[in-house]
């Protein structure tokens, strides 16, 4: 009985985890840019991103320059494969979960017939 709650538990945990990463990617939406974003004409505005802004990823304060620069296209770009990983990962682990809590649940069952 304790050994069964305690695989229940521990194929819940990835089973949640995978929820919540399912529930990440779904939410992934617009292109933010984490550093300073200016747009086409140079001068600086708050997110989203749109065609033609640049993103300053690093800003090196002694000089006053970017450091990197990303433009919308590289941002959606990486936001997609930030995207794509996490519905992977979720996938992966929902299933992973729901399997092993599907097992747990069949054996105690099949346990408690033959006793």
């Amino acid at each position: 009985m304790r050994f069964r709650v305690v695989l229940l538990v521990l194929f819940l945990i990835p089973l949640l985890w995978g929820m919540v990463s399912l529930l990440r990617a779904g939410s992934a939406y617009g292109a933010y840019c984490p550093g300073a974003l200016s747009g086409a004409d140079g001068e600086s505005h708050p997110d989203p991103m749109r065609r033609g802004d640049k993103c300053a990823l690093s800003y090196d304060t002694g000089t006053g320059r970017s450091i990197g620069t990303s433009t919308y296209e590289q941002v959606m770009f990486g936001r997609e494969l930030k995207r794509r990983s996490l519905y992977q990962e979720g996938t992966l682990f929902t299933l992973y979960g729901t399997a092993g809590i599907g097992i747990v649940l069949v054996a105690a069952r099949k346990r408690r017939l033959a006793a």
